[in-house]
């Protein structure tokens, strides 16, 4: 009996320091994580990804489309420099972006001249308390996933943000706040 419980506390022994030895590397390669994302420059994920919208110093196709207010939007009826919102009526975090972008369009110089919103809706989507929404602070323009002026951004993402100027793409990014604020009209 006393050799039976010996082996028994040995096979214990021996899975307990193994466990020891797994739990001691995982500890290692999370101090090994830490220190390569320690390393990422803040803010350097503001930038939108390759795939989200067309790339900056790309062109922006022409496009025509009306704002929620009946004012005719086209590319070259852009201000000088714009800055732009995509938004999407059935993604979370757009709907959480919404009131900040709105807040931060409302201090832009040149007003809703200088901040144009897209605002994405298909189907049974109500755009309406979005629209309400981002209207303080910008041209609105709902339209569909392949919309006019999601199509000529190459918009593939949402929310996602862009400043053009003189109908080119000059910075893009996934959090507004990072964007250049557009030059006064």
């Amino acid at each position: 009996m006393t050799t039976f419980l010996t082996a028994v506390v040995t096979v214990v022994g021996i899975v307990c320091v193994l466990n020891l030895l797994l739990l001691l590397g995982v500890i290692r390669r999370l101090k090994e994580h830490d220190q390569a994302i320690a390393k990422i420059p803040h803010g350097s994920m503001a930038s939108a990804p390759a795939d989200s919208m067309r790339a900056p110093g790309s062109e922006v196709d022409e496009f025509t489309a009306v704002s929620t207010d009946g004012v005719p939007v086209t590319r070259d009826a852009l201000a000088e420099e714009t800055m732009v919102g995509f938004f999407s009526v059935s993604c979370a975090p757009c709907a959480e972006n919404a009131p900040k972008f709105a807040a931060h369009a409302a201090g832009v110089p040149g007003g809703k001249d200088s901040v144009l919103a897209v605002v994405v809706a298909d189907g049974d989507d109500d755009p309406s308390e979005m629209v309400r929404t981002l209207s303080d602070g910008a041209r609105v323009v709902v339209e569909g996933y392949d919309g006019p002026v999601a199509t000529a951004f190459g918009v593939t993402a949402f929310p996602t943000y862009a400043v053009v100027a003189s109908g080119r793409i000059t910075a893009t990014a996934l959090q507004f706040t990072t964007l250049p604020v557009p030059a006064p009209v």
